[in-house]
């Protein structure tokens, strides 16, 4: 079992105390809004590709899992020394409905931290604000992933965390956001709709492959980024969904879970869409 002791996991036993979430008594933001995959459908997104990768069967989880906790090079590990050597701080939405947006600044600074880039902490507001033209709208990862894709995102230095100031959107914020856009592909994973183990299969794949991926949720109207493979009862079978979980790390400051992350387990962890992040614009 890969829990952690205190991990907060959510499974279908406990989902209902978790939809909704106070944090230090203020109500956490979600906004996140279901993609009609009728009108965009998997691959319709510039420069989001549908899942290319062969899937890893189910036998060679446990191990893999087992290995990447042993070398401690799992994201909950790779976060505590990610900030030159500091523990790397969630991110915090504020309230807004922006959870989309920040799902994918979270993907991107995993794979940062992953590939030992330099820490920076990006402002997702920016992207959500040109995105929805400054209003406080909701969405799903792969808008805010093709724009990653096209602009980058840009670090709090010149768009402040949490601010929806059109003043920030200059030609220099987004000269900097350049610095931190997806260049290795984004994959479109396979929604439930048409195969719910299939889009589970290629959601844990890539996690077993350390690459992380924006998830959305129905049952939880919130979109996270998923970052480790979690195995949370070996002795079911391996083809029982209750087995197997993923960690997630929120956009609700680390006041939520543990340090801002925690484990969606069994059926509460089939994402309802989802993309996945291979790698980010090598910069300094």
């Amino acid at each position: 079992m890969s829990i952690r002791p205190g991990e907060l996991v959510i499974d279908d036993r406990n989902w209902l105390e978790h939809v909704e979430a106070r944090v230090d008594g203020n109500l956490m933001g979600r906004g996140y809004v279901p993609r009609d995959y009728s009108r965009n459908p998997v691959g319709s997104y510039e420069g989001v590709k549908p899942f290319d990768i062969d899937i890893e069967p189910r036998v060679n989880w446990p191990s893999m899992i087992k290995d990447r906790v042993e070398s401690k090079s799992t994201f909950a590990d790779l976060r505590t020394i990610g900030d030159n050597g500091k523990h790397v701080v969630s991110l915090d939405q504020n309230g807004e409905p922006f959870c989309w947006s920040y799902s994918t600044a979270g993907a991107i600074t995993c794979c940062r931290i992953r590939d030992n880039q330099p820490y920076v902490r990006l402002s997702a507001h920016g992207p959500a604000c040109k995105i929805k033209n400054f209003q406080k709208e909701g969405g799903w990862g792969a808008l805010s992933v093709e724009f990653a894709i096209k602009n980058g995102y840009p670090d709090i230095s010149v768009w402040p965390e949490k601010s929806m100031s059109r003043q920030y959107d200059t030609t220099a914020t987004w000269l900097n956001a350049e610095r931190h856009k997806i260049v290795d592909g984004w994959m479109d994973l396979t929604p439930p709709v048409y195969d719910r183990r299939l889009s589970f299969d290629q959601y844990f794949t890539c996690l077993l492959l350390h690459i992380p991926c924006t998830g959305d949720y129905n049952w939880w109207g919130h979109s996270v980024v998923a970052v480790d493979p979690v195995e949370v009862d070996s002795s079911l079978p391996l083809s029982d969904i209750r087995r197997w979980g993923v960690r997630i790390w929120n956009s609700w400051t680390d006041s939520w879970g543990q340090f801002g992350m925690a484990v969606l387990a069994g059926n509460k962890a089939v994402p309802d869409g989802a993309t996945a992040c291979k790698g980010t614009t090598q910069s300094l």
